[in-house]
């Protein structure tokens, strides 16, 4: 697992604010403190970016999207998501790149707050979950649509409409 490594962070400072801490993968005030990032593809629709620094780490994740509902259904799931950030404390209410469609933010306080395979965990476990979720949210709208069709067709067939 590449997340593993990645999240060796430690309390690091800003150098260019004094008394402020800030994830240094976000501003990248100091391009000596940043790691090369690191993309998992599964496919050319499928992909993972890790991209990480001395005190933070920043996912993305793009989720793939063959048909217009499962676009319709992912930016759902990402406003649904957008709108509980809080609550998650590591996921960012937009996505850090373009084309990407979920993205978490992990600095040294977390590692405080959480040990290190709970997030990983955490990511891995939503990676599954959010392919899992789209995949019966479709089938959901399909099996809607396929009766609403069905009601249709038995009203005009029956003259009723």
């Amino acid at each position: 697992m590449h997340l593993e490594p990645v999240l060796n962070l430690r309390y690091y400072p800003s150098e260019v604010v004094e008394r402020q801490i800030h994830p240094e993968i976000e501003f990248q005030d100091n391009p000596t403190l940043l790691n090369e990032p690191i993309i998992i593809v599964k496919s050319d629709k499928e992909c993972c970016l890790i991209e990480s620094s001395v005190n933070s780490v920043r996912i993305s994740i793009k989720i793939k999207k063959g048909l217009e509902i499962e676009h319709l259904l992912t930016k759902m799931l990402e406003r649904f998501m957008a709108l509980r950030a809080d609550r998650f404390e590591i996921f960012r209410k937009k996505p850090a790149h373009e084309g990407y469609d979920f993205s978490f933010l992990i600095s040294a306080s977390h590692l405080l707050t959480y040990r290190k395979e709970e997030l990983i965990n955490f990511v891995v476990e939503f990676l599954a979950g959010i392919d899992k979720e789209i995949n019966e949210l479709k089938l959901e709208v399909i099996n809607s649509a396929r009766f609403a069709a069905n009601f249709f067709t038995n009203a005009c067939s029956n003259n009723q409409i």
